[in-house]
């Protein structure tokens, strides 16, 4: 198990890597920790508390067994620990059901002729391990979402699992989806895949307009989907950011 400051150093490392331009200031304050207290705790000089990793737990989209398990070992490193242990919102089923992506490709694969419920096949037409798959499904089947006897179909609405889905698992599963689109443009022909990105100026009292039509977009896409037996399954993203950063008023 990795400890806290060894996380800290892989993060930031794994953003460095993405953008060399990415500095430990710009980490500090998306962690909303001090840049110096960031650096004192990544070279050992600063103890790290379970309080304070529980506050950048949740900024580096850990899962609740993770974050548990990071606590434990720093109160054994005998870091001070607060009134209560660190707790979380969703046990580790609910995180992963929310945060990797093949779950939902698995309640699609359902709905496809002759699917089957055998790991082995899924893993097959999904591209990811066999224990992956069997995993996935023995989660949503103790979660009520998927049935695989008599007949393998989904039974539960996969949003449904929780009230409050953390914002860490919503990202990890959108970071997901942005990797596998990554890696489909060098494995996937061009006939079977669409992939296309614009710039255009926006007035930020338009956004939820355009908010909106993605909504619309999606919700017509997903009509579409409904209408023909599939036989593939497709991830669909609709990108909306802003690549500019606000003018300091």
């Amino acid at each position: 198990m990795q400890t806290a400051q060894e996380l800290l150093k892989l993060e930031f490392d794994k953003r460095r890597e993405r953008n060399p331009n990415f500095s430990l200031r710009a980490f500090a304050r998306y962690l909303e920790v001090s840049p110096a207290q960031l650096s004192q705790m990544m070279t050992g000089k600063r103890t790290i508390t379970v309080k304070t990793m529980k506050k950048m737990g949740s900024r580096l989209d850990l899962s609740p067994t993770e974050k548990s398990e990071i606590a434990q070992a720093l109160l054994k490193d005998g870091s001070r620990q607060p009134q209560e242990v660190y707790r979380v919102k969703l046990d580790q089923d609910r995180f992963h059901v929310i945060s990797d992506w093949y779950h939902f490709a698995i309640l699609s694969l359902t709905r496809i002729k002759d699917s089957k419920a055998d790991p082995r096949w899924i893993a097959r037409r999904l591209g990811i391990s066999v224990e992956e798959a069997h995993q996935a499904v023995l989660r949503m089947e103790r979660m009520g979402i998927l049935q695989t006897k008599p007949k393998f179909k989904q039974v539960g609405n996969l949003l449904d699992v929780d009230s409050e889905i953390p914002s860490e698992a919503i990202r990890k599963y959108h970071k997901q989806n942005l990797d596998l689109a990554i890696e489909k443009i060098d494995t996937v022909e061009n006939s079977l895949r669409q992939i296309q990105s614009m710039s255009l100026p926006i007035n930020p009292k338009k956004i939820e307009a355009f908010k909106k039509l993605i909504d619309d977009f999606l919700e017509n896409a997903s009509d579409l989907s409904g209408k023909s037996a599939g036989t593939e399954v497709y991830s669909l993203n609709v990108q909306f950011v802003p690549v500019t950063s606000p003018l300091e008023k």
